[in-house]
């Protein structure tokens, strides 16, 4: 947000371009979930949970566009056994509107079993959008989507979508 390199193991928050669309990102309950898991876009002008990167190969400790990496909610309690890794529910090769992002994913471990678990940072115009494209994995069969919102409920909820939610990047 400010011109900043993005470092890995520092907490930032994610800060929509347009807040008159919604605030920063957290864990909520949707549908018939007891517990927290779904990675939503809380109310405008709330910051949301601070998240943290891990790349695959964190070089210099240094995020880099394009690279391969983890996303998880560090400090996000919900009193849920599921870790706070970000993660694709259904089947990336499956081109349909059903790929909800949660919490729920593992960290590290590259291949074929945490395929689900990857995401991409890319430069737009003037600022950010996250991409499930990964790399991790070379003979798994994909389709490359951004992470964008689908508001169900009332709630906006991330999801694998043609139309990013574009972003900024503020240190916690």
């Amino acid at each position: 947000m400010h011109g900043k390199i993005v470092r890995v193991g520092v907490k930032y928050y994610v800060v929509p371009v347009h807040q008159d669309q919604g605030g920063g990102l957290d864990l909520a309950s949707t549908g018939s979930q007891s517990c927290p898991q779904s990675v939503v876009q809380d109310d405008r002008y709330w910051w949301g949970n601070t998240i943290q990167f891990y790349p695959v190969d964190p070089k210099k400790g240094v995020v880099r566009e394009w690279n391969d990496l983890n996303i998880e909610f560090p400090d996000a309690y919900t009193g849920c056994p599921e870790n706070n890794v970000w993660t694709i529910v259904g089947d990336l090769s499956v081109y349909d509107d059903s790929h909800y992002i949660t919490a729920g994913g593992e960290k590290g471990n590259p291949g074929a079993q945490t395929i689900n678990n990857w995401f991409k940072i890319l430069k737009t115009r003037n600022n950010y959008r996250l991409l499930s494209c990964p790399d991790v994995c070379n003979y798994c069969s994909y389709i490359c989507r951004d992470v964008g919102i689908s508001v169900e409920g009332g709630q906006r909820r991330l999801v694998l979508s043609d139309t990013p939610l574009e972003i900024n990047f503020r240190k916690a």
